[in-house]
């Protein structure tokens, strides 16, 4: 089967007579069948996010920090942060690595995701 996956994103923006509106979707053909969809305390000293050992090559990342006060940074190699989620904030993307690393500021922090096996 073709196509399994579905990942889309859509922004608007308005301001001072400004305007942008953007939605892209894009079908993806899955080769696994392992997804996880986890939530995880990440605390204010580096860690690693843990997901299923079953998922061999990982792929999309829908994460969410759940947290109404403090962020969370994440990143792929200890002590670089490339993505920097503030409260309540997302991102989906495509997951490069098998490593995950994780630390919040000014608090611990919940953090949701979805990943699903390419």
């Amino acid at each position: 089967m073709a196509n399994e996956l579905t990942v889309g994103a859509r922004i608007s923006f308005s301001k001072s007579g400004g305007e942008v509106k953007r939605a892209e979707s894009k079908s993806v053909t899955v080769t696994g069948d392992s997804f996880t969809h986890e939530i995880q305390s990440i605390g204010t000293t580096e860690e690693d996010i843990v997901y299923c050992a079953d998922i061999g090559t990982p792929g999309y990342v829908l994460v969410k920090n759940l947290d109404t006060t403090n962020y969370v940074e994440m990143g792929i190699t200890t002590g670089v942060y490339t993505i920097k989620l503030l409260a309540e904030e997302f991102a989906l993307y495509r997951h490069n690595s098998t490593a995950w690393k994780a630390k919040a500021t000014g608090g611990a922090c919940l953090v949701e995701f979805v990943m699903i096996e390419l």
